[in-house]
């Protein structure tokens, strides 16, 4: 056989071998996504009679959709929407305290431990809540409704089942029927419950109140049409412990939705000897059988028990239990991992509380990955970050701003993400359900930031200042204007502030840079009334923007006549400047996030059980969580955060075509920008460089003009400070890894490990940010090369690399430039998912923060996610190889003629091709 033959039928043996393997995976990339699915299960209710003949009371196909199951993170949330349930009845505005479990065919939601199927499947011993009284029914009757159950054991149909033996002393004398149901925490310690937990209970377990962390389990609420929609949220080990779900623990979301005990009051199923008597069963039949309390829909009355036999209390009977829908959930790995895998000391970067969502992808993937090198993200106030470069005791810092005079030595500030800050919210409609969409333009924002409302009486009526200001937010004209419909409040003091960060922050700069910007409300800070008469807090007159933080000048103390009357004797025990208490800026940025998600007001002026008599009783405290219904607060949080944990995030003002002086009634003539892709992308077409700082500029002047107009106001850039001199050998290879990781697989968007989690903008060509990389890839040759170069943001000559363009990355795990950087082709932002973008402009000299530095919160991703697409072009590979062979002979006979450098980066594609 010539060698031309043998070249052909190799090549068509790679060519079928190649092509079916891509076809065989074809269909299954084109499957639906993990991450979210449609479930259904055939609900229904029996009822058998005393002659034995069975009828079906009730039967419902109901479906369900989840929109995330896999890559999660703790506290993270998911919406469960659902349809064909039964209408709930009695509602109560908390669907996640234990009196929702008396809401009558609840939509419940649990999170359990275990699987659908199996000897690890998913038992209401291993689905966590959060009270003893979810899990436990005491009754005076010989036959309670729980006792009547058709699909119960007969062992679970006994008058104390599960009851512990012996019975804990705090536990009192046992009722004529019990039914226990005990937790089996993830370390094998089984928890009895009982009244009250007087048997014990998890640690995590609470009926909890004020501050606390509230429970995931959700009594959901079905509309007269069947559907309803929550958000779920989701525990890892480092929430709860005693639940356990991480990477390695499997555990599930399981919906039951309530239709009822099916009902066997005379006890047909059971033994003879253990059946109730002809009267007793009738009895208990018709217990079972009983109407309703409460109609579809009707809100639950005080003092108005609900029927037991329908209710959310009795979510684990056998009844109920047998409905229930198994939805598996993976969690992400965390960066505990690292410490487990990798004894290597990781590159430390300090800084930029925005990159805290991206590290906890990339944390993990850098350090279970043989090809880079372990790194972690240390949260600390930018521009004490910033310090620490210039004086040499850190190697890499990530902020959004160049320090005004320079670092004072040759430093790179390479982007390595394209995100931004949000106004985050949690505010109830007219309805009591949460408001889909808030408006809020600088003006707002500043009145807010300024303490220009008085918040409550106490403040208004000795005030004379803020004595004619609207009460809060919600009592002002122009926020009515633009979002019409929401409730309005007296005297709720969270709805006269926003929550911030009390640490020096580029998120800071870039919000007070938007205000600085905006014509009404610079001039409204410089003394100008708005149009209804509404005033600055005196103490902020004039004030000059940007800062990176908010300082708090008001010293307003209550009057010396209100101390002594002890109307609060707490803040009578240590009176300080009031309002400022309202404001109570924190330290921590998940403070504010955790705040948002469960709605919890962080004013601190509570005074729980205050004794004058007993000092220790005299501490101020925050007012905790809001009651459902009645919900207002707002904060400054990571755009990244706000997906991660579902928060709601406002619109900021952008154009207006209104008169400073005119008083508007709705929001016709002004332009809202969202925080998404969309948003962020505009921003990011408005930035330009700047050479003098090293950095890239957004303007915020242009965001109200034509060009700006669909531009998000928080966009905002987060570079990586790096010196390009001073650095040993070995950390400067890790840091230019980072910053080549940055560049190229680091701007994959997704929630996988390594990716760039949504509310980050991928910089690549199609989002107009191919610069920003390219640059970072230059950086990072310069940061490897230790010769105090600082590339130009923007080269004289043109780049002969290519600029990152939509095409996936050929090796996902760049290792360090060894030369010339040169720029690999970045995976294109999945459509609809992530938002981002910007940077602020110059502001007031930073002075150094005492703060502590803190650990990154939440650092957390998973593996995989890219097997199949590697196989699927794996196949294409081969057999595109195959095809090509019919074509080599020429191919090698010019392969031989030609110089190294051709035959170099034939080798260089032959490794790629094998990756």
């Amino acid at each position: 056989m010539t060698p031309r033959r043998r070249l052909a039928y190799a090549a068509a043996a790679l060519t079928a071998t190649g092509l079916l393997v891509a076809g065989l995976l074809v269909p299954l990339a084109m499957a639906p996504a993990e991450s979210a699915g449609t479930y259904r299960v055939t609900a229904t209710r029996d009822a058998i009679a005393e002659d034995g003949t069975t009828t079906t009371l009730d039967q419902r196909t109901v479906s369900m959709d989840v929109s995330q199951t896999t890559n999660l993170r703790g506290r993270q949330q998911v919406t469960v929407s659902w349809s064909g349930a039964h209408p709930t009845g009695g509602t109560v505005a908390d669907v996640n305290s234990a009196a929702g479990a008396g809401e009558e065919c609840p939509f419940v939601l649990l999170q359990c431990r275990g699987t659908a199927s199996g000897d690890n499947s998913v038992r209401p011993e291993t689905c966590w809540t959060q009270t003893w009284a979810e899990r436990f029914q005491r009754s005076s009757s010989a036959w309670p409704v729980w006792r009547t159950d058709a699909y119960a054991d007969t062992d679970a149909r006994g008058s104390a089942v599960a009851a512990p033996d012996p019975r804990p002393a705090p536990c009192f004398g046992a009722a004529r029927s019990e039914r226990w149901l005990p937790f089996e925490a993830a370390d094998g310690t089984t928890y009895a419950g009982g009244s009250a937990g007087c048997a014990g209970m998890a640690p995590e377990s609470a009926n909890v109140d004020g501050s606390g962390l509230p429970s995931n389990t959700t009594y959901g609420i079905t509309g007269t049409d069947g559907k309803g929609s929550e958000q779920f949220t989701v525990f890892s080990a480092d929430e709860n412990a005693s639940l356990g779900c991480s990477s390695e623990v499997p555990c599930s979301l399981v919906a039951v939705p309530i239709m009822g005990v099916s009902c066997d009051g005379y006890g047909t199923k059971l033994p003879e000897e253990s059946r109730p008597t002809a009267s007793a069963g009738a009895r208990a039949d018709a217990l079972c059988r009983a109407n309703d309390v409460y109609a579809p829909g009707q809100i639950a009355t005080t003092g108005t028990d609900s029927n037991l036999a329908v209710s959310g209390s009795l979510w684990w009977a056998p009844s109920n239990w047998r409905n229930r829908i198994t939805v598996p959930l993976t969690f992400a790995v965390s960066s505990s991992v690292c410490s487990v895998l990798s004894s290597a000391a990781p590159l430390t970067a300090f800084g930029s509380v925005l990159f805290s969502d991206i590290s906890a992808q990339w944390t993990p993937k850098f350090c279970t990955d043989d090809r880079l090198q372990p790194f972690v993200h240390v949260q600390a106030a930018d521009t004490a970050a910033r310090t620490l470069i210039a004086a040499g005791t850190a190697s890499v810092v990530l902020s959004s701003r160049a320090p005004d005079g320079g670092f004072g030595k040759p430093v790179v500030q390479a982007p390595v993400a394209f995100t931004g800050f949000a106004v985050a919210y949690n505010v109830d409609d007219s309805s009591g359900r949460p408001a889909k969409t808030l408006n809020l333009d600088a003006r707002l924002l500043a009145k807010l930031l300024t303490e220009s409302y008085p918040a409550n009486s106490l403040v208004g009526d000795n005030y004379p200042a803020l004595a004619k200001n609207p009460m809060n937010i919600t009592k002002d004209p122009e926020f009515i204007a633009l979002n019409p419909g929401l409730p309005q409040y007296d005297a709720v003091e969270a709805a006269s502030t926003i929550m911030t960060l009390s640490t020096e922050t580029d998120m800071t700069a870039a919000l007070t840079s938007y205000i600085d910007a905006d014509p009404e409300a610079r001039k409204w800070l410089d003394g100008v009334p708005d149009p209804w008469g509404m005033v600055v807090n005196p103490n902020y007159l004039r004030i000059a923007l940007p800062v990176s933080s908010w300082p708090q000048l008001d010293e307003f103390v209550l009057p010396q006549s209100i101390i002594d009357a002890k109307v609060n004797p707490c803040y009578s025990y240590s009176p300080s400047p009031y309002l400022g208490l309202i404001a109570n800026p924190t330290g921590f940025v998940q403070n504010i996030v955790q705040n948002i998600q469960y709605s919890m007001s962080n004013v601190n002026i509570a005074c729980p059980n205050g004794d004058s008599s007993d000092i220790t009783t005299l501490r101020l405290r925050t007012q905790g969580r809001q009651q459902p219904g009645n919900r207002f607060v707002l904060g400054i949080v990571p755009l990244t955060s706000a997906y991660r944990y579902s928060l709601r995030t406002a619109s900021l003002q952008t154009t207006s075509d209104v008169a400073a002086s005119e008083k508007i009634t709705d929001a016709t003539g002004r332009t809202f920008v969202a925080g998404d892709d969309a948003g962020l992308k505009a921003a990011g077409a408005l930035l330009e460089p700047d050479e003098e700082a090293g950095t890239w500029d957004l303007d915020y002047a242009q965001l109200h003009e034509t060009a700006g107009a669909a531009a998000y106001p928080g966009a905002l850039p987060v570079y990586a400070d790096v010196p390009t001199t001073g650095l040993d050998r070995s950390t400067a290879k890790r840091a230019a890894q980072l910053l080549e990781y940055a560049a190229t697989s680091g701007q994959q968007a997704g929630t996988g490990n390594g990716q760039l989690p949504p509310g980050a903008l991928p910089l690549t060509e199609s989002n107009g940010l191919s610069a920003l990389a390219a640059y970072t890839h230059r950086a990072a040759a310069a940061v490897l090369d230790q010769k105090g170069e600082v590339p130009k943001l923007v080269p004289d000559d043109p780049d002969p690399t290519p600029s990152p363009t939509d095409e996936p990355t050929d090796d996902p795990t760049t290792t360090a430039p060894t030369g010339p950087a040169t720029t690999t082709p970045l995976t294109p932002p999945s459509a609809g998912g992530s938002p981002s973008a910007g940077k602020p402009g110059k502001g007031a000299s930073p002075k150094p923060a005492e703060t502590e530095v803190i650990r990154t919160v939440g650092a957390e991703s998973s593996f995989g996610g890219v097997g199949l697409p590697v196989v699927l072009l794996a196949g294409l590979v081969v057999g595109v190889a195959g095809l090509s062979l019919r074509f080599t002979g020429r191919a090698i006979a010019l392969a031989r003629t030609a110089g190294p450098a051709l035959r170099q980066r034939a080798r260089s594609a032959g490794r790629r091709v094998r990756r």
